[in-house]
């Protein structure tokens, strides 16, 4: 009986310190894998943040490779490095559109950067890790396994002629254009911008384009120099997950704003599908706003998108001086007509309980 207890004992301890050395080494590489992360910041003028993405140093001369989506048609962008240097002067290098990747360069030198790996050799049940600026929070950390290597043709809405990693570590807004790195702390991918394939489903699955077939990006001698982000800003508070009542603290934004502007970030939806079907909504001009195609003379920018493999639509509203996310939601649809319509009549009763049944009158 005393052996059986002995045992018992050993078992537990062998366990406890097992379970140990995992979390160390978690941290170990999770670690590794921030240091080379940043941020990617777009905007779209005046310092107007539309977008917050990932990237992954590459080279140590400053070389990041980021989601293409996210910078193409940016007109200022700045890079943020876990460090807490920022830098405002970023050069594109160059881009495979159909991959959604782009490589991006900075002026430093030294910067940390992961071991190569080669993502279409991975195994299905493999550990990764990614890192990432997830719903606007830099460096958020996750864990999973690879899930698969597909033909992009397999998942809908995903092109053709390539493959992707799929990955099961969770992952949210923000995360395009992250890292996906392996137990020995290998770049595996870089994660592509429809990283949920079942829209609002309780299963996410994210995709990465193998390393291998990006990295030549990193060679290229593009000299295209993007705008610069010195004005941009972090947003002062999380942009929300799902559609959430306006809170007090947006609602004079909101009240007092009486143009508004549309930009969408997605092939699959136009500014003037929703600026229709706002209008035709029941409600929507006794709210006062009217459309503007000048984002400087804009009160409000609601931007749309639809990751790429999903039906999943999602938009926020910003206010345009302070960069503020005042609302944000998500619709499921099968096109952007039925999306849009979906959008409108959520914005408008919303905006209507904040507004009233007029436009507010003009202060003295």
């Amino acid at each position: 009986m005393k052996s059986t207890f002995t045992l018992v004992l050993v078992f537990l301890a062998l366990s406890c310190s097992a379970a140990a050395q995992g979390s160390s080494a978690d941290a170990e590489i999770v670690g590794r894998i921030s240091a080379a992360t940043v941020l990617v910041l777009s905007g779209q003028g005046a310092g107007r943040l539309s977008s917050i993405s990932t990237g992954i140093i590459v080279r140590p001369n400053g070389v990041v490779l980021t989601a293409y989506h996210a910078v193409k048609d940016a007109r200022e962008v700045q890079i943020r490095l876990h460090t807490g240097e920022v830098y405002d002067r970023v050069i594109l290098l160059g881009a495979d559109e159909r991959r959604d990747v782009a490589a991006l360069r900075i002026t430093a030198a030294g910067l940390p950067t992961l071991p190569l790996g080669v993502g279409a050799e991975a195994q299905p049940g493999e550990t990764v890790y990614v890192v990432s600026g997830s719903s606007g929070l830099g460096w958020s950390a996750s864990k999973g396994i690879v899930a698969a290597l597909r033909a992009a043709d397999e998942v809908p809405g995903a092109g053709q002629g390539f493959r992707l990693l799929q990955f099961t570590a969770p992952v949210s807004g923000g995360a395009s254009g992250g890292p996906v790195v392996d137990s020995h702390g290998s770049l595996l991918g870089i994660i592509t911008k429809g990283f949920e394939a079942n829209a609002g489903g309780p299963a996410a699955a994210g995709f990465a384009v193998p390393i291998e077939a990006v990295i030549g990006l990193a060679d290229e001698t593009g000299t295209m120099a993007l705008g610069s982000g010195a004005t941009l800003q972090m947003p002062t508070n999380p942009t929300p997950s799902s559609a959430a009542a306006v809170s007090s603290s947006t609602g004079d934004m909101l009240r007092s704003a009486r143009t508004a502007v549309v930009t969408s970030r997605s092939m699959y939806f136009t500014p003037e599908t929703l600026e229709r079907a706002m209008a035709s909504e029941k409600g929507f001009d006794a709210l006062g706003i009217a459309f503007v195609k000048d984002m400087r003379v804009a009160d409000l920018v609601i931007n749309v998108d639809r990751p790429l493999f999903t039906y999943t639509f999602t938009y926020s509203v910003m206010d345009s001086k302070t960069s503020r996310i005042l609302d944000a939601g998500k619709v499921t649809a099968i096109d952007g007509g039925a999306a849009a319509g979906k959008i409108a009549k959520q914005l408008v009763a919303k905006w209507s309980k904040v507004r009233g049944a007029g436009p507010p009158s003009k202060a003295n």
